[in-house]
């Protein structure tokens, strides 16, 4: 055996060194796709908003036309009666497929906070629930001022109907700030959740106010 031949340089890679790259690789690439994925999700989602916000805008001047302010309408907070009768409002106007007013079938739970914590369980009986013919479903309340205000970042002076809106359907992740938001009917007006204060916007809070954030950030996601 000659001097040189007992140091020869090894060459290649073993088996188990391959393996271990080809591991690495595997979730960079994982990683990527799925960053990949949440953003095409995303801008989809953004492009779902916007739509409906120009359209429940719409909507409204014609009601308020036909009906007057909802300040005259008789709300009153946590009533099915209340929330049907602003949705037979709204009826005409919108492309419904599907009613579910306040049983299973319009909305997939259970809906999560931005936190991850759990919005909702199942339907609750002061809801007006129905699907739009694009495949959104809209839950619509009818909340104490006081609520509105504080959880939804909206000022109003009365009673308010909400609009939550899932814009991908039944589709995941149903979570606040990511695929559900929130608007709010005033006395003139649908405004974003956040009009007045997004500050429950943030991925350890509710996200109920971060429709005002998503369009006051260019109609991006920017909180998580």
């Amino acid at each position: 055996m000659s001097y040189g031949s007992m140091f020869k340089k090894r060459s290649g890679l073993t088996m188990s060194e391959v393996l271990f790259t080809l591991a690495i690789i595997g979730v960079i690439a994982s990683l990527t796709i799925f960053g990949l994925v949440a953003k095409i999700s995303d801008v989809k989602n953004m492009a779902a908003l916007k739509k409906f916000y120009t359209s429940i805008s719409q909507v409204t001047m014609f009601v308020i036309l036909d009906r007057s302010s909802p300040n005259y309408w008789g709300l009153d907070e946590y009533s099915q009666d209340s929330s049907a009768l602003a949705f037979s409002y709204y009826r005409p106007y919108f492309k419904v497929v599907r009613e579910c007013s306040n049983t299973t079938g319009c909305w997939q739970y259970p809906t999560k906070f931005l936190s991850g914590k759990v919005y909702l369980k199942r339907a609750q009986m002061y809801q007006y629930m129905f699907t739009l013919v694009d495949g959104m479903n809209v839950i619509m309340n009818v909340y104490p001022r006081d609520i509105v205000r504080s959880e939804f970042g909206v000022n109003v002076s009365k009673d308010s109907v909400v609009f939550i809106i899932d814009v991908n359907g039944n589709s995941s992740p149903n979570q606040m700030g990511r695929d559900i938001f929130a608007f709010v009917l005033n006395d003139k007006e649908v405004v974003p959740g956040g009009f007045d204060n997004t500050y429950n916007c943030n991925k350890a809070a509710s996200g109920l106010t971060c429709a005002a954030r998503v369009i006051n950030d260019g109609w991006e996601i920017t909180y998580y």
